[in-house]
């Protein structure tokens, strides 16, 4: 057995995909970056999400990325209690986190998400994000640039060899 190989482990996760979808795809990404004990296993729920993981992963102030944090619980304009669940966590190098919620921008303007995360935003504990951020379709890279979402291993050795930066995304900032 080799010495150096590790055996990833799953990701926890706070709540588990329907096994059947119409709308969207199962992704699995490993996170293989050599800071961490062992290889990760994160499951995403979209090819959407997958592109949003390279996103934050490529981010060099982000330290951590969390697949489907816990849930966050908060009042509606109805006064309904009300859960929800982000699709990542992501921890940065001073201390600070963000909360970032994925979505299509067609779902975003026909459901009018952005008044939700705003009001999400508003009574979201600090211990758990001190920032929302909304990433949708418009965020992805021009498909010559990615052609495809599991990029973490290229992107990590793109910028072990020096490449430029890419700047993170910022369709939408709430505090």
């Amino acid at each position: 057995m080799n010495p150096f190989f590790r055996f990833p482990v799953l990701a926890e996760a706070s709540r588990i995909f329907p096994a059947r979808s119409k709308a969207s795809a199962r992704v699995q990404v490993v996170d293989v970056r050599s800071f961490l004990p062992r290889p990760v296993i994160s499951r995403l729920e979209s090819g959407l999400e997958a592109h949003c993981w390279d996103q934050l992963v490529a981010n060099p102030d982000i330290r951590e990325v969390r697949a489907q944090p816990p849930a966050i619980s908060y009042v509606d304009t109805r006064g309904k209690h009300v859960t929800h669940h982000f699709d990542f966590l992501a921890k940065y190098v001073d201390g600070t986190a963000s909360a970032v919620a994925v979505r299509p921008l067609t779902r975003v303007r026909k459901y009018r998400f952005e008044d939700t995360l705003r009001l999400i935003a508003a009574q979201l504990p600090r211990s758990f994000a001190t920032r929302v951020l909304l990433f949708t379709d418009a965020d992805v890279p021009r498909q010559t640039i990615v052609p495809h979402a599991p990029t973490t291993r290229l992107i990590e050795r793109a910028k072990e060899l020096g490449a430029p930066v890419v700047p993170p995304f910022s369709h939408m900032m709430l505090a």
